[in-house]
C-alpha cells in the first residue's frame, strides 16, 4: 500500500507527488491522458518551433515557480514589448505604449476610475477565507452588470470587458463580481495579472512549457492513460480503480483536477452535499488560444509590439511571443466573446480557417502555419484557463473548494489562495495541500 495517490498529473499533482517524495513518502501520480502536463500542453511546429497550447508565460511574483525553473536551469525569454500596441476599435486603429489604450479623453477618464474602485474594492477580500462574504451586494452581482452602473462610456465598457474576459476566461455575464475581486487579491494587485512587463505576461519558456513537466516525469512516479473512474473511503484508507481495472490502495489521496471535472470520478461513500454539487457551481472558461507562426515577426519592422487589443470580432487580444532572436515570428492569440462561443459549435478544421482569416486581417499577412486549441474539448479538464464563481458561489461552496476530507485533499490551482489560475497557484495549493496531509498524518 502506497502512503499517497495523487489523481492528476498537471503542475499541482506533480509538485504535490514531488514534496511528498521528499518528505520520504511513497507515491504516484495517477494521470487520465497520454502525456504528463495537464494544461500545459506543447507541441512542435515542422520546423520544431514550440507551440504552447496552454499555460506559457512566467510572472515575477511567481517566487515558487521561479525558484524550480532556477534550480532545473529552464530556459525563459522576455515577451516581446517594444514600439507601440494597437488598439483597434470598430472605427479606427491607434497606437500607445504602455497598459491602458489610447482611447479618446473621456473615455480614458471614465476607464481609469472604473480600475481605481475595482483595485479599492479587491483589497477587501480575504485571499485565505473569501467565502466570508464582507459585502453581500459584491456577491450578488455579476461582473457584467457592475460595468454597467460603474462605466459611462461605452468605449471605456468594451475595452473593460475584453480585458477583463481574458485574463478571467468567462464572459463578464458569466461570473460574479466578488471572485473576479478575489482574483486580482489573489494575484496581490490588478497590475500584476494584466500587465506585460513586471506582470504575469513577462517571461515565457524558451523551449516550450514541456520543458518544465519533463523535470517532474524523470522524477515523479507516474502511470499514463488510465484515467481513475471509483474512489472508495475506507477506515484509515482509500481503494482507487483505474478504468483499466487497476485497484490500488493508500493512505491518503490527492485529487489535482479541475473542480468541474471531479464529478467523473464514481465516489464511495458519496461526497458530502456541498462538496458533491461544487463541480456544478465552478464551470471552467472557455476562450480558444489560438497561435500563428510567420517566418519572422515581420511587425518590428513597423515599429509594432505585435500586441493587439481588439474590442470587436472573434480575436480580441494578441501578443508576440517570437524568440528572443527574431529567428521566426510568434503571435499568441486569445478568442473571446458571444462570437469566439459559438466557433465552439463547428468542427476544429472550420475553427483554423476562421482564425487563420482572422490573424491575415489583424497582421496583414497568411501565417504560415496556424494552431488553435479550446480546452472545452478536453474531457479531462474541460475549459480553460480556470474555474470561476458565478453569484453566491463563493459564499455557498467556497470552504468546500479547499477543506479536505481525510483521507481525501485537494489541490490544483482552483485550490488555490495566491494566483489561482496559474502555474504558481497549482504549486501554492500543492504545497498547502501537503503539509496540511504531512501535519495531520
Amino acid at each position: 500500500m502506497l502512503d499517497v495517490l495523487v489523481v492528476g498529473g498537471g503542475i499541482s499533482g506533480l509538485y504535490a507527488a514531488y514534496l511528498l517524495k521528499e518528505s520520504g513518502a511513497t507515491v504516484e501520480v495517477l494521470e487520465a491522458q497520454e502525456r504528463l502536463g495537464g494544461r500545459l500542453y506543447t507541441i512542435f511546429s515542422p520546423e520544431g518551433h514550440p507551440i504552447d497550447l496552454g499555460g506559457q508565460w512566467v510572472g515575477p511574483q511567481h517566487h515558487r515557480l521561479l525558484k524550480w525553473i532556477s534550480q532545473h536551469q529552464i530556459p525563459l525569454h522576455k515577451t516581446y514589448t517594444e514600439g507601440y500596441n494597437l488598439l483597434i476599435t470598430p472605427a479606427r486603429r491607434r497606437k500607445y505604449k504602455g497598459t491602458i489604450p489610447r482611447l479618446p479623453l473621456g473615455a480614458l477618464i471614465d476607464l481609469g476610475i472604473g480600475l481605481e474602485k475595482l483595485k479599492r474594492m479587491a483589497r477587501q477580500v480575504s485571499a485565505t477565507h473569501p467565502w466570508e462574504i464582507t459585502r453581500p451586494a459584491w456577491d450578488e452581482l455579476t461582473l457584467a452588470a457592475w460595468i454597467r452602473k460603474t462605466f459611462y462610456t461605452q468605449t471605456a465598457k468594451e475595452t473593460f470587458r475584453v480585458g477583463l474576459a481574458t485574463v478571467l476566461g468567462c464572459e463578464p455575464e458569466e461570473v460574479s463580481l466578488w471572485h473576479t475581486l478575489f482574483y486580482i487579491r489573489s494575484a496581490s494587485s490588478l497590475e500584476a495579472l494584466i500587465e506585460t512587463e513586471n506582470g504575469a505576461q513577462e517571461l515565457k519558456f524558451s523551449k516550450g512549457a514541456s520543458s518544465l513537466i519533463e523535470t517532474f516525469a524523470n522524477t515523479v512516479p507516474h502511470t499514463l492513460g488510465d484515467p481513475v473512474v471509483a474512489v472508495e473511503r475506507l477506515p484509515n484508507k482509500v481503494q482507487v480503480r483505474t478504468q483499466k481495472g487497476r485497484l490500488l490502495s493508500a493512505r491518503a489521496i490527492i485529487v489535482a483536477i479541475p473542480p468541474a471535472v471531479q464529478s467523473r470520478i464514481h465516489w464511495e461513500p458519496p461526497l458530502p452535499p456541498l462538496y458533491a454539487q461544487l463541480s456544478q457551481h465552478l464551470p471552467m472558461g472557455s476562450i480558444t488560444k489560438v497561435i500563428a507562426i510567420y517566418n519572422r515577426p515581420f511587425w518590428r519592422e513597423e515599429g509594432l509590439s505585435g500586441h493587439i487589443l481588439r474590442l470587436q470580432g472573434g480575436i480580441r487580444i494578441t501578443f508576440d511571443t517570437s524568440p528572443p532572436d527574431g529567428a521566426y515570428g510568434q503571435i499568441t492569440a486569445f478568442a473571446v466573446g458571444a462570437l469566439a462561443r459559438s466557433l465552439l459549435r463547428v468542427a476544429p478544421e472550420e475553427r483554423d480557417r476562421y482564425y487563420g482569416q482572422e490573424m491575415e486581417v489583424l497582421f496583414g499577412q497568411k501565417p504560415q502555419y496556424l494552431y488553435q486549441k479550446t480546452w472545452a474539448d478536453e474531457p479531462w479538464t474541460g475549459g480553460c484557463y480556470v474555474g470561476y464563481f458565478g453569484p453566491g458561489g463563493w459564499r455557498y461552496f467556497g470552504p468546500a473548494l479547499r477543506e479536505p476530507l481525510p483521507p481525501i485533499h485537494w489541490a490544483g490551482t482552483e485550490r488555490a489562495h495566491e494566483w489561482m489560475g496559474y502555474m504558481e497557484g497549482g504549486m501554492a495549493a500543492a504545497e498547502t495541500t501537503v503539509q496540511t496531509l504531512l501535519t495531520s498524518a
